[in-house]
C-alpha cells in the first residue's frame, strides 16, 4: 500500500469523522436524537478513562441495526468539546475492507500523521473501530494496541458474534457491553418522549420474579394514560429496532438489515453461498409460526442436518434468533429441536412483509407478543443467571424461567387465555408460580397471576 496514499486516507478520515457521523447523533433539523439507556454506560467507562485511565479496550457488540454506530456517535460529538478533533479518531472497518487497508496498516500511516507511536501518545486519544467483524486479524491489532499505549481508549463494534473472535487474553480484561433490541419502555422513550420511571419498571420486574403482584396497581399513577394500545401493536410490529424511527416503511428496512446479516455477515462467519441461500427460507418457516423440527426443515429446504445445524448456529450468533430449549432430561432436550424465537420481533413483520404474508391479526400479534416474551425472558436468564425451557408436552405452557429456588410458568396469548395450560405444567415441573401475559385485568385466579400485556412489557 502507497504510503502516501494511505496517510491521504487517515487525514480525509480524521477530518470528516464529524460529517460522516453527524446523521447519526443529529435529526436533518439538527437536534440531538434520543439516547438509549446503554448509553450512560458507555458514557460512565469514557468518564473513567479521562478521568484514570480505566476501561482501555470496551467492546460494544450486538445484532446488525440495534443503534451501535448511533450511539458511537453520540460519544464522539460528546467528546469533540472537550477532546482536541485529531485525537479522535472514527474508522469503519467496513470501509477498509474493500480497499484492502488492514487496521494495522492505518494505525501505523496515523502514528506517522500525529508523530508518536501509540505507546507514547501524549494526550488522551480515542479509536472508534465501527464493523470490526470486516477485518480478520482485528483483534491481533487491538491486543497490540492495548498491551502497549497507555493513554488511548479504544471502543470497538460489531456484530454479537464479535467476543468470539477477540483474543482470550483481550477477552479477560476488556470490557463488553451488549446492545439488544428495544425494550417498550426504551421504544415509547425515543418515539413518544414518554419517560417510564425506573423505580416503576423494577417493581414490575420485582413482582413479576417473586410471582406477587399485590399492590402493584396503587403505584402505577397515570403512567398507562401516557401511551394507547395502538403503541403496544406498533412497538411488537415494528419498534425493537430503532430503524422505525426515521424509516417510511420500517419492515422493508428491517428486511434490508436482514438481507445483510445474510448476504455478508453470514459470508464473513464462513458459510458457503449454497447454505447463505437457503437462509431466507428457514427464517420464513420460521416466521410461519407453525411448530418445526429438524426433520421439516431439512426435507423442506433441501439441506443435510449437518448444514441446517451449522446455520442456525450462525444465525443465533449473529442474534437473528436465539433457541428457547425443551424442558427436562439432557435427552430429551437434545432430542427436541428447540423453539427458535426472534430476537427482534420485527425481523418476524419483516419477513412476512416480504413475502406478502402480513397481516396485523390476533395470529401475527400474537406471535410477535411471543417473541417479545421470549426476549424478556432471555434478558432476565442472563440477568439472574436462570434457565429459559419451554414445555415440549402436547397442551403444555409457552416458557419455564428456573434456576436455584425460583421457577415460573408463563404462558403467552393476545386473547383470553385460561390456566389449564400454566396449571398442567405447574405440575409437571414441581414449580408454584404461574403467570399468563394476556389482554385484560391484572388478577389472580385459583394461585395463577394474570398480568395485562401492557404491564409485562414495562418491567424491561
Amino acid at each position: 500500500m502507497d504510503e502516501k496514499f494511505l496517510e491521504t486516507f487517515v487525514r480525509r478520515t480524521v477530518d470528516t469523522a464529524d460529517r460522516t457521523l453527524k446523521k447519526y447523533a443529529f435529526t436533518p433539523s439538527g437536534k440531538k436524537r434520543p439516547e438509549r439507556k446503554l448509553l450512560s454506560k458507555l458514557s460512565y467507562n469514557v468518564e473513567s478513562f479521562l478521568r484514570d485511565g480505566e476501561n482501555r479496550v470496551l467492546v460494544l457488540y450486538g445484532l446488525r441495526g440495534v443503534g451501535k454506530t448511533t450511539m458511537l456517535a453520540q460519544i464522539y460529538f460528546d467528546l469533540l468539546s472537550r477532546v482536541p478533533r485529531e485525537r479522535l479518531v472514527y474508522l469503519s472497518l467496513d470501509r477498509l475492507y474493500p480497499l484492502g487497508i488492514s487496521l494495522n496498516d492505518f494505525i501505523m500511516a496515523y502514528e506517522r500523521l500525529i508523530g508518536e507511536r501509540a505507546e507514547e501518545f501524549s494526550a488522551p486519544t480515542f479509536l472508534f473501530i465501527d464493523e470490526a467483524h470486516y477485518d480478520r486479524n482485528f483483534g491481533t491489532a487491538v491486543k497490540a494496541l492495548h498491551d502497549s499505549a497507555n493513554n488511548l481508549m479504544i471502543i470497538v463494534t460489531g456484530s454479537s458474534s464479535l467476543p468470539l473472535k477477540l483474543d482470550p487474553d483481550l477477552t479477560r480484561r476488556a470490557k463488553k457491553l451488549r446492545a439488544p433490541p428495544l425494550t417498550f419502555t426504551e421504544y415509547l422513550l425515543l418515539k413518544k418522549g414518554v419517560h417510564i420511571p425506573e423505580k416503576l419498571s423494577d417493581a414490575l420486574k420485582d413482582a413479576f420474579l417473586s410471582c406477587n403482584f399485590t399492590g402493584i396497581e396503587s403505584i402505577l399513577g397515570g403512567v398507562l394514560l401516557k401511551f394507547s394500545e395502538k403503541d403496544v401493536e406498533d412497538y411488537l410490529v415494528h419498534g425493537s429496532l430503532p430503524v422505525y424511527l426515521n424509516s417510511e416503511n420500517p419492515l422493508e428496512d428491517a428486511y434490508e438489515i436482514l438481507r445483510k446479516i445474510i448476504e455478508v455477515d453470514l459470508r464473513h462467519e464462513g458459510l458457503s453461498e449454497t447454505t447463505r441461500e437457503k437462509a431466507l427460507g428457514l427464517l420464513l418457516l420460521m416466521a410461519s409460526g407453525e411448530s418445526l423440527t429438524y426433520d421439516t426443515i431439512t426435507s423442506t429446504l433441501g439441506m443435510s442436518r449437518d448444514a441446517v445445524a451449522k446455520l442456525l448456529e450462525k444465525l443465533e450468533d449473529l442474534e437473528v434468533i436465539f433457541p428457547v430449549r425443551a424442558y427436562g432430561s439432557i435427552g430429551k432436550v437434545a432430542r427436541k429441536t428447540p423453539k427458535y424465537k426472534f430476537l427482534a420481533s420485527i425481523f418476524r413483520s419483516a419477513v412476512l412483509y416480504e413475502f406478502g404474508l402480513f397481516e396485523r391479526d390476533s395470529k401475527t400479534l400474537g406471535m410477535l407478543l411471543e417473541d417479545v416474551a421470549a426476549f424478556y425472558l432471555h434478558i432476565l436468564a442472563r440477568e439472574k443467571r436462570l434457565r429459559l425451557h419451554y414445555d415440549a408436552q402436547k397442551g403444555g405452557a409457552d416458557f419455564i424461567l428456573s434456576g436455584g429456588k425460583m421457577g415460573i410458568v408463563v404462558e403467552v396469548g393476545w386473547g383470553k387465555k385460561g390456566t389449564k395450560q400454566v396449571l398442567r405444567t405447574m405440575k409437571k415441573t414441581g414449580l408454584d408460580c404461574g403467570v399468563v401475559v394476556h389482554n385484560g385485568k391484572l388478577e389472580n385466579r385459583n394461585g395463577v397471576w394474570f398480568v395485562p400485556r401492557e404491564l409485562f412489557l414495562l418491567m424491561l
